[in-house]
């Protein structure tokens, strides 16, 4: 595997929208401090964790209109909720209109109870029209375990998108269609998409991760820009399959 930071490619100004469960959070800010040295943005169009450690330069939880005058470094933002627990999309008549203050932007799109896996509702993931990039993730970790409210978030709902019932073993093919579902992973993604599968520590599961990638159909192929394989914990990855670009 190679530094992860590589296997996306980044170039010019992103609005990257985080989709999905197993690492949202941890990858957001592994890839805000790759890009430490511009001008980055950290929020959530719905809730994320209220910070523990100081990951940022500055930090705004009101006052908004103030964002991206600073310099250089990362911006996190959100209007702290009332249990003061989380953040939610910060409190601005028009938030996107300040993600052109800035390099990069990375936004927290969905959420998943720290669950492995999830259904989704009608309403989420939240991703904003001004995305540029959708990164969904999923955990390969998870193969091995029962599909149960234990592993599931929102489970009858992920069980109608797979046609399954509650109680199967999770394998390759699960992950295959809560990927691909028509109300799946990427059913409200915009501009590039980016499918990531975390949590690839042992050569049997990037064996895994490369049998996810046969069996997805071409049709989702299609809205793909490439398929990941990787461990945010040790910032390893490697690219699985890439588009071609056509000449």
């Amino acid at each position: 595997m190679e530094s992860l930071i590589d296997c996306f490619s980044f170039s010019n100004q992103q609005v990257v929208s985080l989709i999905g469960s197993g690492g949202k959070t941890s990858l957001m800010w592994y890839l805000a401090n790759c890009f430490k040295n511009e001008k980055v943005l950290v929020s959530t169009t719905t809730k994320i964790g209220y910070p523990q450690k100081k990951s940022y330069d500055y930090f705004y939880t009101d006052h908004f209109t103030a964002l991206g005058t600073q310099g250089c470094g990362i911006t996190l933002a959100g209007t702290v909720t009332h249990e003061g627990q989380k953040l939610g999309m910060p409190e601005l008549p028009d938030f996107p209109a300040v993600f052109s203050k800035f390099d990069k932007v990375f936004l927290e799109a969905d959420g998943s109870k720290q669950l492995p896996l999830k259904g989704w509702e009608t309403f989420e993931p939240v991703v904003l029209p001004q995305t540029t990039m959708t990164i969904g993730l999923i955990p390969i970790s998870v193969i091995g375990e029962v599909a149960d409210r234990q592993t599931v978030h929102r489970l009858d709902l992920f069980l109608r998108a797979i046609e399954r019932k509650a109680g199967h073993l999770i394998d390759e093919q699960t992950l295959a269609e809560i990927i691909a579902s028509p109300t799946g992973l990427f059913e409200k993604s915009r501009g590039r998409r980016i499918l990531c599968m975390n949590q690839v520590e042992t050569p049997q599961q990037l064996e895994q991760a490369r049998a996810v990638v046969k069996l997805l159909p071409q049709m989702l192929l299609k809205r793909l820009s490439k398929v990941i394989a990787c461990s945010i914990q040790s910032q390893k990855g490697v690219v699985l399959w890439e588009k071609q670009n056509k000449q």
